[in-house]
């Protein structure tokens, strides 16, 4: 093997045991907690110390955060949801307690307000991420779009009656 091809291996090998730059941004639920504390939920692992995003949606705003520390399961009170959980220290108080969100794990990701809604630009993408909510029977859905094409979902079962809000492309899995 040539010393080129040794040394692309070697980085390739070094980046992917040591967690290099994601080529998505990776989303998670989040469920704000009192004070400057939240809780998400991410599908895979997530370092210590990493800054996120949060996107919350009434009234629209974002907030930053560091991963603080990892808990035994998902955030969710209500049911044991697929997940990691991560305790999430917030720059400021959003003061509204178990609050839903959309946590946003980028170092290229840049919020900006447009049209009455948050939207994230991220490094390589031409479109910018939108973030959506609405709600089923029992839960809410959080999706992220770029256009018309979805590209993160999660259902956050709520164990309540609610009045049904999604669109079938919205809600489906």
């Amino acid at each position: 093997m040539s010393r080129a091809r040794l040394a692309w291996v070697a980085v390739v090998g070094f980046c992917i045991f040591h967690g290099a730059a994601r080529s998505a941004p990776l989303m998670g639920v989040t469920r704000i907690r009192p004070e400057t504390s939240a809780c998400v939920t991410f599908r895979q692992e997530v370092r210590v110390g990493e800054r996120l995003l949060i996107v919350l949606f009434a009234p629209p705003r974002v907030v930053d955060g560091v991963v603080k520390e990892r808990n035994e399961g998902s955030c969710n009170p209500n049911i044991e949801q697929p997940g990691i959980g991560y305790e999430v220290t917030l720059r400021h108080s959003i003061g509204q307690e178990n609050e839903l969100g959309i946590a946003v794990l980028d170092p290229s990701a840049q919020a900006v307000y447009a049209d009455g809604e948050f939207v994230m630009n991220t490094k390589g993408a031409t479109t910018p991420l939108s973030f959506r909510t609405c709600s089923s029977n029992e839960g809410i859905h959080l999706s992220t779009w770029r256009g018309n094409r979805r590209t993160w979902h999660e259902y956050w079962y709520l164990d309540q009656d609610l009045e049904p809000t999604c669109t079938d492309e919205e809600a489906r899995e």
